[in-house]
């Protein structure tokens, strides 16, 4: 009887809910139309202000109205030098650009605004930028660099006493934990979010925190209570008329469908949230009901839907977080780099100022002792004049040393941004790796009754070599992972025979398009090292494949591993019949971004990263690396590791 109850209770929002919620809420738009009443005898600053009102009612409503009144509000703000009115309003636009799932554009403004913020020391305004930044960072997925904002932002509304800034923050946390699958603090945020609207009496910010809370429910399988959440939030949702908090509500009851294999009332749920994304531009809820429909239509078997909507998905993701968006966040990343240098060049400056002035007194004191020795009156004048240049020298040295100590600070912030883009841009490259993973996966699971053993292995390949590029992306570009991984390396046991050839194998066709002759001596006994296989993989690769880029056509290279004595090494030399180095290059090949006199040979393209990297895994495996060469004699690129114990 109670999953009857439920059944019809859930029929009933659906037929009569639904179809209205297109409609705008008169009392959402009721506010709306008071504020544009006053702004007919409003001016100046109470112009701009009532703009930014009329931006923030918009933002779930109409989001190209938000953008509008913001642009409005920031446009008359500048002209009156209005500060909070241009942070203000620079926030409300990020906000408006965010919704329509242009993040770099959102992630710019906020910045700006957290700028505008600091020069007028408004703590709520620094506390706001602060969440919308880490709120960018949610969408990319980066939720430990998206908590710390949030938490300074929470410091400064526990400080201010700000109920409002408070919910603000603890709702933030909780999706950036759901997103961490840390569901128990996601729950006690949200509870806490939910609270504190209560007592604020915001029905606007109760009603966006349940539909979080909910989805925290399907995530941690409390269906229950999570469709409990949503079907009694959906008339409060409607009377707001919250378009993208609308959109979330059904795509959260699709899932929940999904889960409970009722795959009708899921595609139901996902056709609506569809549909309203569409009417109201909403890039991002459609990605992800998009991805959900391809689940829907996979776990009934339709391949051919499934395939359809996952490619829908994987387009729409990619008009979201394009190329273009990947080389503007490169750019960004790279003003921050500027700022930074040019601040240590700063710093510097103005230490060798300090030493110069420092020398300068430490003269003027030594010829003042001198002539005090002749004269004590002189002495007594001068020692006092002395004194009192001292006491002005420390007061200056301290300036400098807060100055020094507020360029230090700025400095670790710069580098933190840093860190954050690499992040994002680390997962914006995996994202079209994964898609081809995906779309292999779901080609292999329609066809598997149809294909060879010889092409299933072939799409197999693909799907392992998906992964292992995966792996390798996320341990180059991801900086702080990579030094994480330093701190606890841990060794397995590697065959340097097969690995070898592995490598070997999968360049054979390369070389064979050079004509160039690979010949491999690796022994008749098998070599063990101890160290990371995917790190060694990656050494080898870069040095079998810089062998066959810098050889001319018809040469051959050399891969051979010998023990050349009783150290307890195995060597590995990389022999080839290349230019050569010159001794200029010898001394900085290993150095990032290095540009060599020695050229590829075939058009092949050179990041100067590939020795940095290698020199970088060798170390780290307790390796040394060496380079032998001759200029117009090739090139002897040799490893040397410690021999792994028999097992």
């Amino acid at each position: 009887m109670r999953t009857l109850y439920k059944t019809l209770l859930l029929a009933c929002y659906i037929w009569v809910i639904a179809p209205t919620s297109y409609a705008e809420s008169g009392s959402a738009m009721g506010s709306i139309d008071s504020l544009k009443t006053a702004m007919q005898g409003a001016k100046d600053k109470e112009l701009v202000d009532l703009y930014n009102d009329i931006s923030w009612k918009y933002r779930n409503i109409r989001i190209d109205s938000s953008l509008i009144y913001g642009q409005r509000a920031y446009n008359l703000a500048v002209k009156l030098n209005y500060p909070l009115g241009i942070s203000t309003s620079l926030n409300f636009i990020g906000i408006a650009k965010r919704n329509h799932s242009n993040f770099l554009g959102a992630l710019e403004n906020f910045f700006e605004a957290l700028k505008h913020a600091e020069q007028s020391r408004n703590l709520i305004q620094i506390s706001y930028s602060l969440i919308n930044i880490g709120n960018i960072y949610v969408f990319q997925t980066n939720y430990d660099g998206a908590i710390q904002y949030f938490e300074k932002a929470l410091i400064n509304a526990e400080k201010l006493e700000d109920i409002d800034l408070m919910a603000y923050c603890h709702v933030n946390l909780g999706r950036s934990y759901t997103g961490l699958e840390q569901y128990e603090k996601a729950e006690e945020n949200l509870l806490e979010a939910i609270k504190l609207r209560k007592e604020q009496n915001n029905q606007e910010g109760t009603v966006i925190t349940r539909v979080d809370l909910a989805n925290l429910y399907i995530l941690s399988d409390r269906l229950d209570e999570a469709q409990t959440i949503l079907l009694s939030n959906l008339p409060e949702v409607n009377a707001l008329g919250h378009k993208t908090t609308l959109a979330y509500s059904y795509l959260n009851l699709s899932k929940i469908r999904l889960k409970q294999n009722q795959l009708n009332d899921a595609e139901r749920y996902a056709k609506i949230t569809l549909q309203i994304c569409i009417d109201n531009d909403i890039k991002k809820v459609e990605s992800d009901v998009l991805q959900l429909l391809s689940s829907i239509y996979e776990a009934g078997s339709n391949n051919k839907k499934a395939l359809l909507y996952h490619q829908m998905y994987v387009d729409k993701k990619d008009s979201i977080f394009s190329e273009e968006n990947t080389r503007k966040i490169e750019s960004l990343h790279a003003s921050y780099e500027a700022e930074k240098k040019e601040a240590e060049t700063r710093y510097l400056k103005q230490q060798s100022e300090l030493n110069q002035m420092v020398i300068s007194r430490q003269k003027i004191i030594i010829w003042l002792a001198i002539i005090s020795s002749v004269l004590f009156l002189a002495f007594a004048i001068i020692t006092f004049k002395a004194s009192r240049d001292r006491r002005k020298m420390t007061l200056q040295i301290e300036k400098q040393k807060e100055e020094a100590y507020k360029h230090n600070n700025s400095l670790i912030d710069l580098n933190h941004e840093k860190n954050n883009l690499i992040r994002i841009l680390s997962h914006d490259l995996r994202a079209p790796i994964n898609n081809i993973k995906g779309l292999t996966q779901i080609h292999q699971s329609s066809l598997i009754d149809k294909m060879s053993e010889s092409d299933n292995q072939m799409l197999e390949h693909i799907i392992g070599e998906s992964d292992r590029l995966l792996e390798m992306i996320t341990k180059i570009l991801n900086v702080e992972a990579l030094e994480e991984e330093s701190k606890n390396y841990i060794s397995d046991r590697i065959n340097v025979n097969y690995v070898l050839q592995q490598v070997l194998n999968n360049y054979l066709s390369a070389a064979k398009s050079k004509n160039i002759k690979i010949t491999s001596k690796l022994g008749t006994k098998p070599s063990f090292i101890m160290g990371d296989q995917i790190h060694f993989y990656q050494v080898v690769e870069n040095l079998i494949s810089n062998a066959i880029k810098f050889s001319e056509r018809n040469t051959e290279i050399t891969v051979e591993v010998s023990i050349p004595n009783e150290n307890g090494r195995v060597r590995i030399s990389f022999i080839d019949q290349g230019p050569g180095l010159t001794d200029d290059d010898k001394k900085k090949i290993f150095n990032k971004f290095q540009t060599l006199s020695a050229k590829p040979t075939g058009n092949e393209q050179s990041t100067g990263l590939g020795l940095s990297i290698v020199k970088q895994y060798v170390e780290q495996m307790e390796g040394k690396i060496s380079v032998e060469s001759e200029v117009g004699k090739g090139s002897n690129f040799s490893i040397e590791f410690f021999q792994a114990k028999e097992v």
